[in-house]
């Protein structure tokens, strides 16, 4: 179905793909996974191809209609609804090409890392990077920058970029490379669609085994858990390291560091020297399919489905990346006022740091000084609370202003150009213009 806006100052565009107005689609592109903000567009673009996006953009630029892309939904501040605008849902461009003899694969916008995976592993091969969820589209990383497990060996999932195909602002469907308009290729990745829209990736590939090695290891503190997730790091052993916080009942909160290593049976294991903190614990050990360590998050996914969790609880999260020097402190000085009510049954708490030097982006967010340490408070708020869902809130924004206070950023939240159009601007997207503007500063 077609549909004309009103006021629209000429007719929609001819167009390979759908343009719907069913109130099934509104109100679909209406909600994400924070269910905080639900604001309607007039309406949705599902495209046939890149071609549809550049037609649709250059549309909404004619009437001054904001056009938002949308992957999987996950956003949790509302950033991919367009209030009187055009959602583009992509993932109706999913297709995932083979992989070429270069170890390249080209993958659409709208298709998810699971699909990417199930592309890649039957091959040997892997993307170096991937977030611990699967179910994210390869857009919407991208367009976020990305984080994972290998980030401190790999940096950020954007990192891994050969080529993008990309609307500009303009409606005008580019390539951009390393060396082909450098300048928009820096630019729309880790900047959440501000400059442009990702519609198709060339992602790097590399060697994947077959079978993982997990360690999981207690720590008392956070400053033990960060000086062995960088000692692990600087080692090289681990494919993925990764940290978290758990509330023990009677304990408090407990920290533990996650060590995993790749190989192809019968090759045995690598050795796994120094993994345990001095004093601590035996690590806790299994092995299992490398698939089934990618897609862990899977099952938890279904389960809060079933429980509808997912898609009807608030979820006010916040993720900043604080300099390495301050993150122990911080961390310790946040969980210590948090109870496991504060986070929400189904919440997590991520704690993993990456080398600055990893992250080449130019426009990603980063930490000041030679590391970034992501803190990831993943609340879920109690459906019918409004004031428990005021405090994590507040929580967020104490967090955020004291990262922001020692040199921290922000990482996938929402931005001043969020703000606009949601607050019922018509911001568009802006030109790549000029440097970067956060670029790290060393202490």
């Amino acid at each position: 179905m077609t549909a004309l806006p009103p006021g629209a100052a000429v007719p929609p565009p001819e167009l390979r793909g759908v343009l719907s107005t069913r109130e099934s689609d509104l109100a679909a592109a209406a909600s994400d996974f924070g269910n905080l903000v639900h604001l309607r567009p007039l309406a949705v673009l599902f495209p046939a191809d890149a071609g549809d996006v550049a037609a649709i953009v250059r549309y909404g630029r004619a009437n001054g209609l904001p056009v938002v892309p949308r992957g999987a939904g996950h956003a949790v501040d509302g950033q991919a609804q367009a209030p009187g605008g055009i959602v583009v849902d992509l993932t109706s461009v999913a297709r995932v090409r083979a992989p070429d003899d270069r170890n390249l694969i080209s993958v659409d916008a709208g298709a998810t890392w699971q699909a990417v995976a199930e592309a890649t592993l039957p091959r040997g091969l892997v993307p170096p990077v991937l977030p611990d969820h699967l179910g994210l589209t390869v857009g919407g990383t991208l367009a976020a920058g990305g984080f994972g497990g290998s980030s401190h060996r790999h940096g950020s999932v954007s990192d891994q970029v050969h080529e993008l195909d990309v609307v500009t602002p303009g409606g005008e469907l580019r390539t951009c490379s390393p060396t082909r308009d450098r300048d928009l290729f820096d630019a729309v990745r880790g900047t959440q669609g501000q400059y442009g829209i990702i519609t198709r990736a060339a992602l790097g590939l590399h060697p994947a085994g077959r079978t993982a090695i997990r360690h999981r290891i207690g720590c008392p503190d956070p400053g033990t858990l960060l000086a062995a997730q960088v000692r692990l790091a600087a080692g090289g052993r681990f494919d993925h390291i990764l940290g978290s916080a758990v509330h023990v009942p009677g304990r408090g909160w407990q920290f533990v560091l996650e060590a995993v290593a790749v190989f192809t049976p019968p090759q045995a294991p690598p050795p796994q020297p120094g993994i345990r903190p001095s004093d601590g614990p035996a690590p806790e050990t299994d092995v299992l399919p490398y698939a089934d360590y990618l897609g862990r998050l899977a099952p938890f996914e279904r389960q809060l489905r079933a429980a509808g969790s997912w898609q009807n609880h608030p979820h006010p999260r916040c993720n900043v990346l604080l300099p390495g020097r301050h993150a122990a402190g911080i961390i310790a000085d946040t969980l210590a006022g948090l109870g496991p009510e504060d986070i929400g049954e189904s919440g997590s708490v991520l704690i993993y740091p990456v080398p600055n030097r990893r992250l080449r982006a130019p426009r990603l967010p980063k930490a000041r000084g030679t590391t970034s340490v992501l803190f990831g408070l993943q609340r879920t708020a109690p459906p019918d609370d409004p004031a428990a869902l005021r405090r994590m809130h507040e929580g967020n924004a104490r967090l955020l202003a004291r990262a922001l206070r020692v040199g921290g950023a922000a990482y996938s939240a929402r931005t001043p150009y969020h703000d606009t159009r949601i607050t019922g601007g018509t911001a568009g997207m802006a030109e790549p213009l000029g440097p970067p503007a956060h670029e790290p500063v060393s202490p």
